[in-house]
């Protein structure tokens, strides 16, 4: 059996999912869900700095564009979540990426680079007019 911080540290799901289309333009919250602790006091402050989002090819800024926050419930603490300011523009492909230093509390690196990309809806659409 593995010991504590023996077994690497898995990047789970995103809400949206992977490859999402037609995501709502005011989504307010992006969740990233590892397998282990990723927001422990001990190693929050430099994995937040693992998080980049581009909207389209432009990098955005993180604290102008978004913010890259934590939960403090017990039952979160393995989710990551990523609160864009203001409304995401409308067919645009999002790309976020999760650096590969991205660290559990027990002491475990993703090791690799995870790309987590979707796409959101047109604006407002118009209504067709019913020909009578």
């Amino acid at each position: 059996m593995a010991q504590p911080g023996e077994k690497p540290l898995n990047f789970v799901s995103s809400i949206p999912a992977n490859g999402a289309t037609n995501v709502s333009r005011s989504i307010g919250t992006i969740t990233l869900v590892f397998d282990k602790n990723v927001v422990d006091d001990s190693v929050w402050e430099d994995n937040k700095t693992q998080i980049d989002f581009w909207a389209g090819s432009t990098r955005l800024e993180k604290r102008i564009n978004y913010n890259v926050v934590r939960s403090t419930a017990t039952a979160k603490r393995r989710n990551i979540y990523i609160k864009p300011i203001g409304l995401l523009k409308a067919n645009t492909k999002y790309t976020i990426r999760i650096g590969p230093k991205l660290t559990s509390k027990a002491g475990q690196s993703l090791g690799k680079s995870v790309i987590i990309t979707f796409t959101t809806g047109r604006r407002g659409v118009v209504p067709t007019p019913i020909e009578e």
